[in-house]
């Protein structure tokens, strides 16, 4: 019963928190591109730093989050037009 409460509370948080965060974003491009773009590769590296240490966990929570986070900045990028990889790479060159 209590892995089945969890695996509906973290369908809906991801859901729910996917579209929030979609929304956020959306915003902060609307309002300051270079923040956006900051975020976004902020967000992409904190989902890499963390994916291996929640793959470990048994908490389908902790996946939902994270998966939301990930889902909600590629979602982002590519609404917008942003090619992630390209962005870290430039990034990376300057000194970033």
């Amino acid at each position: 019963m209590k892995e089945f409460l969890l695996n509906l509370l973290s369908n809906s948080l991801e859901n729910i928190g996917e579209g929030k965060l979609i929304e956020a974003m959306q915003k902060l491009h609307d309002k300051n591109r270079d923040q956006y773009l900051a975020a976004l590769l902020g967000g992409r590296a904190f989902v890499l730093a963390l994916t291996p240490v929640v793959e470990g966990s048994k908490s389908p929570i902790d996946d939902a989050i994270l998966s939301s986070i990930n889902d909600a900045i590629n979602a982002s990028a590519a609404a917008n037009g942003i090619d992630l990889d390209f962005e870290a790479a430039e990034a990376s060159r300057v000194g970033l």
